[in-house]
């Protein structure tokens, strides 16, 4: 018979009388007579009453008291789990949540709640197995269904991670987590439209979360509402004045697709009016904040500030100066020098931090900067943000000794992390296209950092202390566009594998009509500035039935302004092919069946140069002021073809021209690019002068 004592403990706890349940569960535990059954259900309910009192310690113990007494009780277990991981100690939380599944297989909190256990732990795959499970024991577990789609998104698994989060909301649409991770999924999927939707679903369900207004506004921003955007930073500020990223992104967004030239320099008028703003009043949001959410909040970068064709120096210090003093008042930790580690006879330890180790254009620029390093003289670290791990991370984990993974980690999780590592150097290969490694840049992580040309724009931290490049593809006064110490790299900076182009590429195959001449402008639409514009009308008006083929938009809205753009500069919708985004295999195919490329003025192919010289596509090129807009002129000096480097618009027309309308002049000037592109790819110098640097610095 159970002991009446402990339905007034519960009475107690259900009336949120925590002490006076603890003092009666105190007297019971102190009678010797009660019977092991009653001073098990006493132990949990103390247990209980401890916690309401934030004694996780020892509600902890008398759990494990209970437990004692009674190993058989999965509930008891998963409680305790749950308390462990309270209270940090989230080993102890995963063999509570394993043992509570070992004692009931079929219970699915159990298994959810060791999933979630095993995240924290880093241990993704183990946690996608104990996620599964979870909806294995009950399908109709929506949590659970949830949690597996952020996991599965963990793993790299997209596809798995639709199908689970949309099982989630099929049983319960009010399943916020799997809203918001639904639309972090399709955002970067490239599906804003309805990552939009989700989003403001999200923000429905719960009208006092700031973080997702905040992912609302960047999602708007990339679709190019830039008014929606600003209003939604604004109402993210409003949740959460502290916050940070939401006063950057209301005074410093900017337009992805610019209509006309005129509206680029009212963005860039508008960017220093957001400057002024965010000195002044980020001072005063910051004071209070905690170093690590300090840190959380500076997520932010001026991307698209590169594509505008200015001179970004004065603008990138201003931003990084604010950025600065800010982390100087809350968190001077992060800014203490660090002396160089006497080595003696030891390897240099050099880290590399990117968002982008996948097999794309900054994985492939940057692979060999690690794989390459001699490992006589160097130990690397590379540490990689992203979830899951493709081809090319894969490579990479094989051969840097130590290989982090940390996807979705905060700079306030990086930070120590890397810090802990006692790097020698850290590098960082793209600058400016992450927003946690340009957060992470505003600190001093080791004794030399230093930035790569994967966004080929100076960072203005002074905290970076130098920028390799280029040789080829800087100009004469190139140092004076950078804070940072540049350094040039021989040759195209790195070693570029040339890709394998398919052999079976036809017009057919992608819509592309036979017997007209195809212009190829690849770039990405917010890489193509309005300057762009009438150069290529020019070049159709003179080439009759030539088409200029390009590239779909990541949002149909930015591919309709595009189009709307094009058709006001003179150029016809007949005469474009906008074809839809697709994956590198095709995309060099599209190269093969193309005539010319015509670069793009202020920010020249890089990437889609290297592989439009690798199907031995003619270049037309205008070099710019900054190096962002001269790296296919570098290529074709390195290889000999002055020819495809024009001096001026109108050159740039007449070569153009000539390429597309002389079939012979074609033929044999992608003869000799085949014959001389041995010259950019595969070439081990760039590396070498890397390591020559790193040795001797």
């Amino acid at each position: 018979m159970t002991d009446p004592r402990l339905a007034a403990i519960q009475q107690r706890l259900s009336a949120r009388d925590a002490a006076g349940a603890r003092l009666l569960a105190d007297a019971l535990l102190g009678d010797a007579a009660i019977s092991t059954g009653d001073r098990f259900r006493a132990l949990v309910l103390r247990s209980r009453a401890l916690e309401a009192l934030r004694d996780l310690r020892q509600a902890i113990v008398d759990l494990e008291g209970a437990l004692a007494l009674d190993s058989a009780q999965s509930r008891v277990w998963n409680e305790l789990g749950l308390l462990c991981a309270d209270d940090g100690r989230n080993d102890r939380a995963i063999a509570a949540f394993e043992r509570a599944s070992q004692v009931d297989p079929r219970y699915a909190r159990a298994w959810n709640n060791l999933g979630n256990a095993l995240r924290s732990a880093d241990r993704i795959a183990e946690a996608v197995r104990a996620a599964e499970h979870a909806v294995g024991a009950d399908p109709v577990y929506a949590l659970a269904w949830a949690n597996l789609g952020a996991l599965k998104r963990d793993a790299g698994d997209d596809e798995g991670a639709e199908r689970a989060l949309r099982r989630a909301l099929a049983l319960d649409a009010s399943q916020r987590s799997a809203q918001l991770t639904l639309a972090g999924l399709l955002r970067d999927c490239s599906d804003l439209g309805a990552a939009t939707q989700h989003f403001r679903r999200a923000v429905e369900l719960d009208p006092h979360d700031a973080n997702a207004v905040l992912q609302l506004a960047g999602t708007l921003a990339e679709r190019d509402d830039i008014a929606g955007a600003r209003a939604a930073y604004a109402e993210a500020e409003r949740r959460d004045p502290r916050m940070l990223r939401a006063l950057f992104g209301r005074t410093l967004t900017l337009p992805m697709l610019a209509p006309d030239a005129a509206a680029v320099a009212a963005a860039r008028a508008a960017f220093v009016d957001g400057l002024a703003t965010v000195e002044h009043e980020a001072p005063g949001r910051t004071a209070g904040l905690s170093p690590d959410r300090l840190l959380d909040e500076l997520r932010w970068t001026n991307f698209l500030l590169a594509y505008q064709g200015g001179d970004d120096r004065v603008l990138q210090s201003r931003y990084a100066q604010a950025v600065h003093g800010l982390v100087k008042a809350r968190a001077p930790e992060w800014l203490r020098p660090l002396s160089p580690r006497v080595r003696r006879s030891s390897r240099l330890k050099v880290g590399f931090v990117s968002a982008f180790f996948r097999d794309g254009t900054a994985g492939r620029y940057f692979e060999h900067w690690i794989t390459g390093l001699p490992r006589d003289d160097f130990e690397v670290f590379a540490y990689h943000l992203l979830p899951g791990a493709d081809v090319l991370a894969q490579r990479l984990a094989a051969h840097a000794e130590h290989f982090r993974h940390c996807p979705w980690w905060r700079p306030s999780q990086l930070a120590p992390r890397i810090r802990a590592d006692a790097l020698d150097v850290l590098v960082y290969p793209e600058l400016g296209m992450s927003a946690v490694a340009f957060a992470l840049a505003a600190l001093r992580l080791a004794p030399l950092q230093c930035a790569g040309w994967g966004h080929p724009v100076t960072t203005g931290h002074p905290t970076i202390d130098v920028f390799f490049s280029s040789a080829v593809m800087e100009p004469p006064d190139a140092a004076a566009h950078y804070t940072e110490r540049l350094v040039t790299l021989p040759g195209i900076g790195t070693r570029y594998a040339a890709p394998e182009v398919p052999a079976d590429a036809t017009r057919d195959r992608f819509g592309l009509p036979e017997g007209v001449p195809l212009l190829l402008c690849p770039q990405s639409l917010f890489k193509v500035h309005p300057d762009n514009d009438a150069l290529f009308a020019r070049v159709l008006d003179a080439v009759p039935g030539a088409l200029l083929v390009g590239f779909e938009g990541r949002d149909p809205v930015l591919t309709a302004r595009f189009r709307t753009r094009l058709t006001a500069s003179g150029i016809a919708l007949d005469r474009l092919r906008l074809l839809p985004q697709c994956g590198h295999d095709d995309f060099l195919r599209i190269n093969a069946v193309c005539d010319v490329m015509l670069d793009t003025l202020h920010w020249s192919g890089g990437n889609t140069s290297l592989d439009a010289l690798a199907c031995a596509l003619p270049i037309v090129t205008l070099p710019g002021r900054f190096m962002r807009g001269r790296q296919s002129a570098g290529m074709l000096e390195l290889m000999g073809i002055a020819e495809g480097v024009a001096p001026n618009a109108d050159d740039y027309v007449r070569v153009a021209v000539r390429l597309a309308g002389d079939r012979a002049a074609r033929d044999a000037l992608s003869s000799r690019i085949r014959e001389s592109r041995a010259r950019i790819f595969d070439d081990p110098a760039p590396v070498a002068a890397l390591a020559d640097f790193l040795r001797t610095t």
